[in-house]
């Protein structure tokens, strides 16, 4: 079974309700930014600040949820000479999420909060900080639900690993271990890479020739094997012959790109921009996007001279730029695109081994629109635990999430909820499946691996 649902209640991002969350938040933990940290990072001193750290590590060593608190107090500032509005949208959800999680521990007396706290103000690493937030927001869930008694956040007792927390309900324990799968698959930015690899050099070549060029290109293998020689000449040949040119490794639809039409600031890059000028955006056909601009930035007249040299985010004016639209035909390659590393879910069910019945194992996985469900995946992984026939549990529900930010700059948070169920169920449906979008917003069933098809944020 897969549940879909998405905070369809827009108030949420309310710049009050944001700020809100931001100064309890700050008060609990006892760890805001300090005021010379976020007004660097708003004039553009630290753009690495919110990245992911296996991708593009940040030279600022602090921690993790200074960085969240920086990133959702710069949605409460805007303008300002530097916004990362796709960061943004993740900091401001989980800040918000985090908050009403240990507001509802709190409340509800749960027993180990605090040591679950301490770590996380202390912790550097995103995954590590995810993983406890994720605990924190799961167990948040259990002690609202109405036929849960008790919620108890469990000590690591090595040199056994220990479920994260223990559930009452009535005469039954159940025991609840959470896992976090890394954002970042190897294959996943191997096949991401090899996409830009491939068109930056089409770009360079009618930079040369300055002209602007907006290319569709569907990869019928793996992109690390195509010749970008051969790719470069099939993009020039259907400019020049107005027609998609289609051999065995790739299809390439190139077009001119119309003077860009000066006079309004635009956030770049931004949601709004790649729709506007591209035609592209996260939740569409295409796996990704790769752009290349010359153009020209502007910068605050309000930033401090202490504060100037930052990067800008604001720009005026086009006067080259090319972006190509990609995705990959292959249903093989796409399959293992998809596809997630299973160690971290079996290791989470050997924790939940000789514990009772009923026991759940919840595993965030964060997701793009464009990866066009994983039925096949969550199939095989169900396959896998049937024929091992060696995990006794209750319940695996996968928390799949989507970040997203519309044209129109609406943040989104869309979560589908995969539940399987094991020989150590003893209901028949998962108590809690659903954990980072409130339960009373929009909701439906759809197929399992699949989910529900929901509205754009922007209709």
């Amino acid at each position: 079974m897969t549940r879909g649902i998405r905070e369809a209640n827009r108030m949420g991002y309310k710049p009050e309700n944001v700020k809100d969350a931001i100064d309890r938040l700050t008060t609990k933990l006892a760890c805001g930014p300090s005021n010379s940290l976020q007004q660097e990072f708003e004039a553009g001193l630290h753009p690495t600040l919110l990245s992911y750290d296996k991708i593009e590590p940040s030279q600022v060593q602090v921690p993790i949820i200074t960085r969240y608190l920086v990133g959702a107090t710069s949605y409460l500032h805007q303008p300002a000479n530097f916004y990362n509005i796709f960061s943004v949208c993740r900091c401001v959800n989980i800040v918000q999420i985090l908050d009403a999680a240990i507001a509802c521990l709190v409340d509800h007396k749960v027993y180990g909060l605090e040591k679950r706290l301490d770590r996380l103000r202390q912790e550097k690493l995103r995954d590590a900080f995810d993983s406890v937030a994720f605990e924190l927001i799961t167990a948040a869930h259990y002690a609202t639900h109405p036929s849960v008694d008790e919620v108890v956040l469990l000590d690591e007792l090595p040199p056994q690993r220990t479920p994260d927390f223990l559930v009452h309900l009535g005469p039954l324990e159940m025991f609840v271990e959470c896992k976090k799968i890394d954002r970042t698959q190897e294959f996943t930015m191997a096949i991401r890479n090899a996409a830009r690899d491939c068109l930056n050099p089409v770009f360079s070549f009618f930079r040369l020739k300055e002209i602007s060029v907006l290319a569709d290109v569907t990869f019928h293998c793996d992109p690390r094997t195509v010749n970008v020689s051969t790719l470069i000449d099939a993009c020039h040949a259907s400019l020049k012959e107005r027609t998609a040119i289609i051999n065995s490794e790739f299809t390439a639809l190139a077009v001119p790109l119309p003077k860009y039409q000066s006079g309004d600031v635009t956030l770049y890059p931004s949601p709004k921009f790649s729709w506007e000028r591209y035609g592209y955006r996260v939740r569409s056909e295409w796996v990704g996007m790769v752009n290349q601009l010359e153009g020209r930035s502007l910068r605050m007249a309000n930033v401090p001279s202490a504060l100037q040299g930052g990067m800008s985010t604001w720009i005026d004016d086009v006067h080259w730029d090319c972006g190509a639209k990609w995705k990959v035909s292959d249903d093989c390659i796409m399959a293992k695109y998809r596809r997630f590393a299973f160690n971290g879910i079996f290791s989470g069910l050997d924790q939940l081994k000789d514990r009772g019945l009923n026991t759940a194992l919840h595993v965030w996985l964060e997701s793009d629109y464009y990866s066009g469900g994983r039925k096949n995946t969550f199939m095989d992984l169900f396959r896998r635990l049937a024929n091992a026939r060696r995990h006794f549990f209750g319940w695996l529900i996968i928390n799949e999430t989507i970040f997203d930010v519309s044209p129109r700059g609406v943040f989104d948070l869309i979560e589908h909820g995969h539940s399987i169920r094991g020989p150590a169920a003893i209901i028949d449906s998962p108590i809690v499946s659903i954990v980072f979008v409130p339960t009373d917003s929009t909701e439906g069933i759809g197929e399992f691996g699949v989910g529900v098809e929901l509205p754009d944020a922007d209709d």
